[in-house]
Order: structure tokens, then sequence, then C-alpha cells
């Protein structure tokens, strides 16, 4: 009893420490690279136009229906529009593209803002969009903030 308890507890461990391994992420090919990149400016855009016109509809199209980040991204559309803050990209650089064998793909941004309404000025970004491929196009599952250099 004890030795096929011992066997099924070392049997668990071994699964979860395989099932975390980290993921393995390529260099995305050029046409990878053009729609994942093309898709961040269309969303970028999205932003600047639900931030204007107080609507969150226009950006449940390119986010991942019901999880962390969408919810996240709702709550901060409504303080923004609470605020009357709109947020322009003014310059969008695509640093990286990435994607896994599962395709994933991993979409690094350095990006110039400019804000105006309640808060005003411009600020100076990178972040890391994680898309999941949907239908034609891709879906944002989450997304990381990095300092800019």
């Amino acid at each position: 009893m004890g030795k096929a308890v011992f066997t099924l507890a070392a049997a668990i461990c071994l699964l979860t420490l395989t099932a975390c391994a980290d993921v393995d992420w390529h260099e995305a090919d050029e046409e990878l690279h053009n729609d994942a990149s093309l898709f961040i400016q269309d969303y970028k855009e999205a932003w600047t136009n639900s931030l204007e016109d107080s609507s969150f509809r226009e950006l449940e199209t390119y986010l991942y229906p019901n999880s962390q980040f969408y919810h996240m991204i709702r709550r901060t559309h409504q303080q923004y529009t609470t605020q009357r803050l709109v947020e322009k990209v003014i310059k969008l650089e695509v640093v990286r593209v990435e994607k896994t064998d599962d395709g994933e793909v991993r979409i690094t941004v350095q990006e110039a803002i400019e804000k105006t309404g309640g808060e005003t000025g411009t600020e100076e970004r990178v972040r890391t969009y994680y898309l999941n491929p949907f239908r034609d196009t891709f879906r944002i599952t989450q997304m990381e903030r990095q300092d800019s250099a």
C-alpha cells in the first residue's frame, strides 16, 4: 500500500513538473510577423476609437472573451471613459514576434502614447501581447508591461 501511494505521488510530481515546463518560443515567419503587427495596429486604433466613443463594444473582437485580460481591459476602459481620458498611439514599433508550436503568438511592441482629457502628456512604453489564433485573425489573451529602455 505504502509503495503504491509513493509511486502515485512521484508520478503526479513528475507530471506536474513536465506540465509546468517553459514554453519554447521561435521567431515568427514573415507572414505571421506581418499579420500579428497589423492586428496590434488595428487593436490600438480600436482602443483610441472606443475611448473617444465611450463604447467598449469595438474592442470585444480583439479580446479573448471572459478572460482575466478581457475584464482588466474592460475595467481600465470604464475608468478612462469616466475620466474622459483618451490614449492615442503616435508611434508603434514592433520589436519582436514569436510563436510556439501550439500556435500561440507573442508580440512585443514599443509605443509612444499621447494622452488627452483628464491627464495630458506623452508616455513611451513597452508591451508584450499574447495572441491566440481565432478564425482568420487573433484574440489577445494577456499583456505584460515592461520598463521602457
